[in-house]
Order: C-alpha cells, then sequence, then structure tokens
C-alpha cells in the first residue's frame, strides 16, 4: 500500500522530531539501512559522504492542513472562507520542496530534511527491541521516505538529465542561492528609512573613500603605548561621532560612556591602572580576555555589534575597526571617519565592501528559506565580496521584481555514483 503525506505532515515531523525521542525500533533501522543504500546511487559530495536530492511533496487538500472548528476555537479564523485563506497563505502553492540529504561518519547514518537531523543510526549496533515511545509516530515518516527515494532514484536512473531539468524548471526561487545588487534592491522596496547612501550622505561617504585609500596605502601606523584610558577615549572619539549622549544632562566620562554603550564583559579592563601602559600590557597578556567581550563597545547580537579590537604587534599597539552589518554600518562608517580625522591609527574591517554596502554598489547574498541569512560567507564565491544576505521571504507582491533583478547561482546537478 502506497504510502502518503502532505506537506503539512512533512512540516510537523520536521518540526517536532528529535533524535532523542525513543523513534527506532527493529524494523525502522532496517528501512533506515536501506533508505540509505538506495540514496548511495547518488554521487557523493567531498565529505562526510553526502548527498542530497529535492523532493516535491503535494499540499493536500485543505482537511491536511487542520480543522476549521480547531482554528476558530483558537480564536485564529472566524469563517471557512478565512480558514481557506489562512492554508493559502502558509501553503500558497500546490506543491512544496523540501531537501532531503544523508551523511556518514565513521559507523553511523545521519537523515536530514531541509537540514532538520531528523534520525541516526548506528551501521554495527543495532536497536534493542523494545517499545520506544516515538517508534508509531515516526514509522509513517520512514515508511514514505523509503517509497519517496526510491521513486527518486528510479527516476534519476532512468534519464538524468530529465531529473536536473524538472528540478532546474520547479524548484522555487527561494530554495536557490543568489546575489542581487544592493541599489536595485533599494529601489524595489523603495523606501529610504535604511539607505545608508542617504543617511551618510555624499560628503561623509568620500571622508570614508578617504579613510579607507590611506589605510590601503600603508599610511595607518601603530600605537607606540596603550592604556585603559587611551582605549576609552578612542572608544569615546567613535561615541561623539555618533551622538549617543547628546541628550545626557550629565557629562559623562570615557569610560562612562564605555560602560554605558559597551559590552561590559571586560575582564576587569576598567579596574587595572588607569594611566600604566604596563598595567594594560600585564592585563592583556594575562590571557584575561579569553572567553571575554572588552572590545564590543556597542553592544549587539551576534552580527549586529561594533567592535574596536586592541593587538599587540612587536611590542606596539594596533586598533581594528570592525561591524559590517547593514543595521550598524551607518555607526561604523562614522566611526572610522573620526578616527581618521583625529589621527587614530586604525585598520576598518571589510573595509572596500563597507565602501560599496554604502554605496549601493556591493551584492545581497541571497539564501534558501531554510538557512539562517547570517555568517554565510562560505556559501558564496569568493570573487563576489559579499557579507550581507538575506532570505527571499518578503512581501509577495515585491518577489516577482527582486527574482526579476536577482542573479541565480546555477543549481548543482545531481549525479549518479
Amino acid at each position: 500500500m502506497k504510502s502518503i503525506l502532505f506537506a503539512t505532515d512533512i512540516d510537523a515531523f520536521v518540526k517536532n522530531i528529535r533524535p532523542e525521542m525513543g523513534l527506532i525500533n527493529l524494523e525502522i533501522y532496517h528501512n533506515l539501512k536501506e533508505i540509505y543504500a538506495i540514496f548511495s546511487s547518488i554521487n557523493p559530495g567531498d565529505s562526510d559522504d553526502y548527498r542530497y536530492t529535492w523532493l516535491e511533496v503535494e499540499r493536500g487538500p485543505i482537511a491536511a492542513f487542520g480543522d476549521f472548528e480547531d482554528w476558530k476555537e483558537s480564536g485564529e479564523v472566524e469563517s471557512p472562507d478565512e480558514f481557506e485563506v489562512l492554508w493559502k497563505e502558509y501553503y500558497p502553492d500546490e506543491t512544496k520542496w523540501y531537501k532531503f540529504q544523508t551523511s556518514k561518519y565513521k559507523d553511523d547514518l545521519y537523515f536530514y530534511i531541509d537540514g532538520t537531523l531528523i534520525c541516526s543510526i548506528n551501521t554495527v549496533e543495532e536497536p534493542a527491541s523494545v517499545n520506544l515511545t516515538g517508534v508509531d509516530y515516526f514509522k509513517p515518516l520512514v515508511d514514505w521516505l523509503l517509497e519517496k527515494i526510491a521513486d527518486e532514484i528510479n527516476k534519476l536512473k532512468q534519464d538524468t538529465i530529465s531529473y536536473n531539468s524538472y528540478i532546474q524548471q520547479k524548484l522555487p526561487w527561494s530554495k536557490r542561492y543568489g546575489r542581487i545588487k544592493r541599489i536595485d534592491f533599494w529601489d524595489i522596496l523603495g523606501d529610504e528609512t535604511f539607505r545608508p547612501d542617504i543617511g551618510l550622505g555624499e560628503q561623509l561617504i568620500e571622508k570614508l573613500k578617504k579613510a579607507v585609500e590611506s589605510s590601503m596605502k600603508g599610511e595607518s601606523k601603530l600605537l607606540s603605548e596603550m592604556t585603559a584610558n587611551e582605549f576609552f577615549r578612542i572608544c569615546e572619539i567613535c561615541y561623539d561621532a555618533n551622538n549617543y549622549f547628546k541628550d545626557q544632562s550629565k557629562i559623562l566620562s570615557p569610560l562612562e560612556k564605555y560602560l554605558s554603550m559597551a559590552d561590559c564583559r571586560d575582564a576587569g579592563l576598567r579596574n587595572i591602572e588607569s594611566d600604566s601602559s604596563q598595567a594594560f600590557s600585564e592585563w592583556y597578556q594575562s590571557g584575561s580576555t579569553m572567553g571575554a567581550h572588552p572590545w564590543e563597545i556597542c553592544r549587539g547580537g551576534n552580527s549586529t555589534h561594533i567592535s574596536l579590537f586592541v593587538s599587540e604587534r612587536n611590542g606596539k599597539w594596533a586598533i581594528r575597526l570592525a561591524g559590517s552589518s547593514i543595521v550598524r554600518v551607518e555607526e561604523t562608517v562614522r566611526m572610522a571617519v573620526a578616527l581618521h580625522e583625529n589621527r587614530i591609527p586604525f585598520e576598518l574591517s571589510d573595509a572596500e565592501e563597507i565602501v560599496r554596502m554604502v554605496t549601493g554598489n556591493d551584492f545581497i547574498g541571497i539564501v534558501p528559506d531554510t538557512v539562517f541569512p547570517r555568517y554565510c560567507h562560505s556559501l558564496f564565491p569568493k570573487e563576489d565580496r559579499i557579507i550581507d544576505f538575506m532570505n527571499l521571504g518578503f512581501d509577495r507582491d515585491l518577489v516577482p521584481k527582486i527574482v526579476e533583478k536577482t542573479c541565480w547561482y546555477p543549481l548543482e546537478e545531481i549525479k549518479l555514483a
């Protein structure tokens, strides 16, 4: 009997299944080994015996989405028409695509759907034949996968070119990688609120270019000494460049400004002898900065903070400013210009990329909707110099315009081993 699962079922499995739930009895174990064996017809990637393909799954009838009365009771909808609208908001297309992946490490096999690990098994040790809590829940997915993967491999073997051509034509743009020029993206949005070229203005951007040019020519020298007070003074230059404290009735010291803006996990920097270069050097050499964040001068998330790093180079001190997130880049630019105008030697991380970003001449990397758009640098060619990423998750009216202006990277061909 053919196993039938709809996109709603697959989404529920991916959301709820955890490998530690007690999912695998002996029958499921052997079915998973068979799935892996069948799937091994696909040529593996370069590492961990990695393979993947795309599975197209029907969204199914509205009944597969849920029961109207349940949704009504929860307050989400009030009428059958509203229920249908909600269903089509969640599942606008008649099919939904999923990336199925397997990998192997030593004796362990791993199975993924859209990058989520759904289970792993050891090829040497069979599971004990006991009643496990999640088996009844997990079995329908494994039965469906066994049939689905066998069917996909048969299609691939019958006509590899047609198989890949179908995926190339049908796979939604939201599942692909692409790049769009930032100024084209700005034009599509039509919103000047988050445009750094407007927020900064031509004059400040020209000053940034000069500062970057000086740095690229090697004109940024090292500081012969560094103290805690000197570091806080340099931080103050950065803070004042952005007028962070313009509404303060009290005049704050550089240290007070640092404590107000920074991450404050400073490893005791605030407590050392403030005007002693020896005290700073001993604090730096002590290793106390490991795991701390003394250089995070503007706190934020993993990719949205601004840092002013200090490092020792042959007895002298180098300063590096870093903050290339699009939501903070205007602040970083003002800091860079202020440091340059105050003759503070420094390096700017991603300097050329930041210049291109604030003028709209860089590319935004578009990643699939299953990839979180942070730290995706390795997913794009180095020569494209992409440091900012997004999903194609905008207003549906804007998506066709974005798709049209995007350069889409070719899909990797799925080949037989």
